[in-house]
């Protein structure tokens, strides 16, 4: 089983193959971009490959939507955004979606939980070329910098702090996660109404074994950091979560990007377990990276967004 085929057994939830996913519990999904708007021309190219198609996994998102999970008891003003993986070809929307956001509203913090474009979003691996592919249009990315402007736009709305707003992606959505970070000044699409003169810099972000980090994704043998993460003081701090045996993407993936970072003088910390593997969301496995999601809201703790 090559990197491609083991990581989206590893990601792949109950949920249906099309686009049929819906939240439970009288949560309501937004649309992301005004129906008309040029960004969704085209539409997304469904995919074709069998095995994926025997799958079960949300693919084939062509309008994507936000879902806003509030806590109902000790609201801390925090938000954050979050974006599963599935190698921007499906979505995973129950472990490292629907799951994080029950763990986050716990926590009193706002989950808002986007449903982005797929497949062909972003970096992908093509099984019939054996290469990875970097689409021309950041779909995904471009989903991500439209949320964080319309959460921070409606936050009153949403009861939460405008300048408390985060990322947390995993997998392929911890690429998103980066991007959104790496990217906050800079828009990856023409500003299409009112909406998008409202910054899309998150204010914190935790990406969670992100994927796409290295030269390996523009097929060069290369831990170098990939070329399309740029990085500078704007960046927002950030944690980054890895287990060091993670057979999809690799640990060093996490220490090349958090070493550019601490090189750029942007806070980030680097939290590294030994066993969890990929995909472990929130899930406890009896292992050292269960102790992640505490980690985690310590860090938000220091942080003083939490």
């Amino acid at each position: 089983m090559n990197i491609f085929k083991l990581s989206l057994a590893l990601l792949l939830s109950g949920t249906a193959l099309a686009d049929s996913w819906a939240p439970k519990g009288g949560h309501k999904q937004v649309p992301i971009w005004p129906a008309h708007s040029p960004i969704l021309a085209g539409g997304i190219r469904r995919i074709d490959d069998k095995e994926i198609q025997a799958s079960k996994a949300v693919t084939d998102v062509s309008n994507p939507t936000y879902t806003v999970y509030s806590p109902k008891s000790n609201p801390s003003g925090t938000c954050i955004l979050v974006f599963p993986g599935g190698g921007h070809l499906v979505l995973a929307m129950g472990i490292e979606g629907t799951d994080i956001a029950d763990w986050l509203v716990s926590a009193g913090i706002t989950c808002v939980l986007v449903k982005y474009r797929v497949p062909y979003s972003g970096c992908y691996y093509d099984n019939k070329t054996d290469k990875h592919v970097t689409p021309k249009v950041p779909m995904a990315l471009q989903d991500a910098q439209r949320t964080i402007s319309l959460i921070r736009e409606h936050a009153q709305e949403y009861h939460i702090d405008p300048n408390k707003i985060g990322v947390m992606g995993f997998s392929a959505g911890g690429n998103v996660a980066v991007l959104a970070s790496t990217n906050g000044l800079k828009r990856s699409y023409k500003a299409q109404d009112a909406t998008d003169q409202v910054s899309c810099r998150p204010d914190f972000a935790i990406p969670v074994y992100p994927g796409h980090l290295t030269m390996r994704h523009k097929n060069i043998n290369s831990r170098a950091l990939n070329t399309d993460v740029v990085i500078s003081k704007s960046i927002p701090p950030t944690l980054l979560v890895h287990a060091q045996d993670d057979p999809v993407d690799p640990v060093h993936y996490s220490e090349v990007y958090g070493a550019a970072l601490k090189k750029a003088g942007v806070p980030v910390t680097l939290k590294l377990y030994k066993h969890g593997g990929h995909a472990f969301g929130v899930k406890k496995q009896g292992t050292d990276s269960d102790g992640w999601t505490r980690d985690a809201l310590i860090w938000l703790k220091q942080l003083k967004v939490l």
